[in-house]
């Protein structure tokens, strides 16, 4: 089950609202910054839906930190079921907000279910494939293509999916990322317990597939 808050504005305007349903990016929490956000939309009269991805947060999980991007839509679709459902909600105008790598989650939303009427894409990941050529030096593909094939190996051999941190300035230490901007990022003070520095090795190889080749001229197309 997703962990959420429900957002609705103040009493004094009468009838159901427009609503947005949103969620923060590849392995960031409601806590990480995006509140504020979800408050002021709720000021300005939107019924607002903003949830922890599944294995994250608060949100239930039994491989916690793993990032599974199909998932993650599968569920927001119920997020958005979830919005329908409320009484303060008009279904007609229902948007979804998503930053980062949840930015390419709303855009495969808005191209693929019809109730979505408005996407808000911050900074999104378009094709993790292309990203994954900015961020990895060529002369360490190598090195990460085999992390990828180790781990399928041991996977095989009944251990658990193998983990990195998230974010990390050691060189020599696995990382998802090592510039400063998401080390203070993801390092933020926030509340104990609801988020750890450490993500499956099976998250990155997910992300370097996501989304599905040709997407981008389908998501043109649909749009």
């Amino acid at each position: 089950m997703l962990a959420n808050r429900l957002y609705v504005p103040a009493a004094g305007a009468d009838g159901p609202k427009p609503a947005i349903s949103m969620a923060h990016g590849y392995a960031g929490v409601k806590e990480h910054g995006i509140e504020p956000f979800a408050k002021a939309f709720a000021d300005s009269s939107f019924v607002v839906l903003l949830h922890d991805h599944p294995n994250f947060g608060t949100s239930d999980g039994a491989l916690r930190q793993d990032v599974d991007p199909w998932r993650r839509i599968a569920d927001w679709r119920r997020a958005i079921s979830f919005l329908e459902s409320q009484p303060e909600v008009d279904a007609s105008r229902i948007g979804t907000w998503g930053t980062s790598y949840a930015g390419g989650h709303v855009l495969v939303l808005g191209a693929t279910d019809r109730r979505v009427r408005a996407v808000v894409a911050q900074v999104p990941t378009i094709s993790g494939y292309e990203q994954g050529l900015r961020r990895i030096p060529p002369d360490a593909v190598a090195g990460i293509e085999n992390a990828f094939s180790e781990d399928e190996r041991a996977q095989l051999r009944g251990e658990a999916p193998r983990r990195q941190a998230i974010v990390s300035a050691d060189q020599s230490a696995p990382a998802s990322y090592r510039s400063k901007d998401a080390i203070d990022f993801y390092l933020q003070p926030i509340p104990e317990g609801v988020w750890q520095n450490s993500v499956t090795v099976r998250s990155t190889r997910a992300a370097r597939m996501y989304p599905a080749p040709g997407f981008p001229e389908f998501l043109r197309r649909r749009c």
